[in-house]
């Protein structure tokens, strides 16, 4: 009989635990990489260099001001299409601005982004997809981009370190509100403009 009020207690405990577990907040998983669903883009090794200053830069199709301290126009991040279908995203610094880190999330749905970010809304920009950190005095870093089914529109998040006049400075290229606490932004890009040089 004292047996089988142990057991009965200790079953008890047992299932009382599991269904606590199993009912407990999950939001927290909210986009880690485990609950991801398989890229739909594959982004070849990054290209990270100091431009002469007698080189003209190529026109971009697609291009956004890469802001700094919530304010300040320190560069600007392109894209051109490429003959095989893949296309590069660039970060280009200004006279005075190297990219000391650049930070990269796409998303093919705009509607629903796929960014990591907080229960909050605040991007996790150390959970970005595609990341690199680069030696002083970079200016240009370009990422080559292919996707399994090309699409002339979908959302990117392009984050970076900058280095500045008055030290290091956060910078995201110029779009729409994450819509957490901070100003990060990300972009929706159309690239039909890009159609003519393909």
């Amino acid at each position: 009989m004292i047996f089988k009020n142990l057991f009965t207690k200790a079953g008890a405990i047992v299932l009382t635990s599991l269904l606590f577990i199993n009912c407990s907040d999950d939001t927290e998983t909210l986009n880690e990489p485990d609950d991801a669903v398989v890229a739909a883009y594959t982004v070849a090794d990054f290209k990270a260099s100091l431009s002469g200053a007698e080189e003209e830069p190529e026109e971009a199709c697609f291009s956004r001001d890469l802001i700094a301290g919530q304010n300040e126009v320190v560069g600007q991040v392109t894209i051109n299409v490429n003959q095989d279908g893949s296309w590069t995203l660039t970060y280009q610094t200004l006279e005075g601005w190297s990219l000391q880190e650049t930070h990269l999330s796409l998303s093919p749905d705009c509607e629903n982004p796929t960014f990591p970010v907080t229960k909050t809304g605040n991007p996790k920009v150390g959970k970005f997809e595609y990341a690199a950190s680069h030696e002083n005095n970079i200016d240009t870093v370009e990422y080559t981009i292919y996707q399994d089914s090309f699409s002339w529109e979908f959302c990117f998040a392009a984050h970076a370190v900058v280095q500045g006049p008055k030290g290091k400075e956060t910078a995201w290229a110029e779009g729409e509100s994450f819509g957490g606490k901070n100003w990060a932004m990300y972009v929706h890009a159309f690239l039909l403009g890009c159609l003519q040089q393909t």
